[in-house]
């Protein structure tokens, strides 16, 4: 994979999407002891938006899929319209893991190896609000 004339460009992201990858690694193991903290989960929000919009710049569609999909999560959490529960930790643990699997490929310029379309699917159905009952 080459970048080119966006190498300075790349270079940029991977130090930026590296320091937030490492965030967010952290924050979500706080998340675990504190699912409630408005601001812990703008913080992840935050976080995985910064990282779709470098990505995005970059053309690097498989990435930018599973972090808009990941940020979409956190916007329904912080908006309140579902909770924090252990099958929402797995598949938000899992989907860093496919961010960070990428972002490793990208730093190798390597080709990205896309999120499961089954990991996506799962995602999905947590960006969506919780129903009632």
């Amino acid at each position: 994979m080459s970048f080119g004339a966006d190498e300075e460009i790349l270079q940029d992201f991977l130090v930026e999407a590296g320091e937030i990858l490492e965030q967010l690694s952290e924050q979500l193991v706080e998340l675990e002891s504190r699912p409630d903290d408005a601001d812990l989960l703008n913080a992840i929000f935050r976080g995985f938006h910064t990282v779709k919009g470098g990505a995005g710049f970059l053309q690097l569609n498989e990435l930018v899929e599973c972090c808009h999909i990941a940020e979409n999560v956190f916007d329904i959490l912080r908006k309140g319209e579902r909770r924090v529960d252990s099958e929402l930790m797995d598949v938000v643990l899992e989907a860093l893991d496919a961010v960070n699997s990428m972002f490793s490929e990208v730093r190798e310029r390597s080709p990205i190896t896309a999120a499961t379309p089954e990991l996506l699917a799962a995602l999905a159905r947590l960006a969506e609000p919780q129903s009632a009952g």
